[in-house]
């Protein structure tokens, strides 16, 4: 099994999770998915400018985007999706859903936002990093802890995986996180 650890982001603005996790709602509930387990990243992808006329995505050769899976570069709406990364969302694999659904939460929160170098002798806090905050915006876009309240039996991870289409990793943590009561979101 290969581990992969979270690039350092950059400092952004904090928002808590329960910010986070309700504007993953609106954007479910702009494009009418309130209660869709499977978020369809594809179609989102390709309806993008219905929802930001200026928004678009390109995908562009693996070996163009060295060690990034995807770029979303915020204040020119676009983002950029290494080929396999793309077709692996095709393919309906977890972790390239989860890939392409992070980058939309950097389009959404990450607009208008002045960015500053972390320093790692002085980390930021963790919500002010730009990596975490789009990592918990594409969790509750994908797995809502609405939705997975049903899913709370000893197999709910596969479960998870199986109806949300995500990885075991992103359906462990976002299980686990709403089990601690980490996220009081507002109805």
């Amino acid at each position: 099994m290969t581990v992969t650890t979270r690039k350092e982001g950059v400092v952004v603005p904090p928002l808590s999770e329960a910010v986070i996790a309700r504007s993953a709602a609106a954007l479910r509930k702009l494009v009418q998915l309130g209660d869709v387990l499977r978020f369809p990243v594809l179609q989102m992808y390709e309806m993008l400018w219905v929802i930001d006329p200026q928004a678009r995505f390109e995908v562009v050769e693996d070996h163009l985007m060295g060690d990034d899976d995807a770029r979303t570069y915020p204040d020119r709406a676009l983002i950029l999706l290494r080929q396999s990364v793309y077709d692996g969302a095709a393919r309906e694999e977890g972790r390239a859903r989860f890939t392409m659904c992070h980058e939309l939460g950097h389009l959404g929160l990450h607009r208008g936002v002045s960015f500053g170098r972390i320093n790692p002798s002085a980390p930021p806090r963790i919500f002010q990093n730009s990596e975490w905050q789009a990592d918990v915006f594409a969790a509750h876009l994908m797995m809502p802890h609405s939705l997975l309240s049903a899913y709370g039996h000893p197999m709910a991870v596969m479960a998870v995986m199986a109806d949300f289409g995500v990885s075991y990793a992103a359906a462990e943590t976002q299980l686990r996180k709403m089990k601690k009561g980490v996220t009081k979101l507002a109805s």
